[in-house]
């Protein structure tokens, strides 16, 4: 059973791995592209993109979404915020932003479900 769960892990290793390659002979992970890893507002700007939630809708996670319709309003990107036990999710369909009201089973802290 050790020995079968040491080869399970080495292939999800190699496959991650040769994801990771061709990720970055097409140039997924270069400098110019959004990933989803990490954005600031300045790289955002020099992007062509009209909607970027950085939390990609994860409740678990606090992040900011990015909307050139919020910048077209005078607004701010939107941090995903706590109302009482209620999340307050801000996220992107396309290039639209869109806002979600969940309630966290175990509470919300600092902007995401604890």
């Amino acid at each position: 059973m050790e020995e079968k769960l040491k080869v399970l892990t080495f292939i999800m290793i190699a496959i991650g791995a040769l994801y990771a390659f061709d990720g970055l002979s097409q140039g997924a992970f270069s400098a110019n592209s959004v990933t989803g890893l990490v954005v600031s507002e300045q790289k955002l700007s020099q992007q062509d993109v009209s909607c970027f939630d950085s939390d990609n809708r994860d409740y678990g996670v606090q992040g900011t979404t990015y909307a050139q319709l919020f910048a077209a309003n005078g607004e701010q990107p939107k941090d995903d915020v706590c109302q009482g036990s209620t999340l307050i999710e801000y996220y992107c369909v396309g290039s639209e932003p869109q806002v979600e009201f969940y309630d966290c089973p175990a509470g919300c802290v600092g902007g995401r479900c604890a």
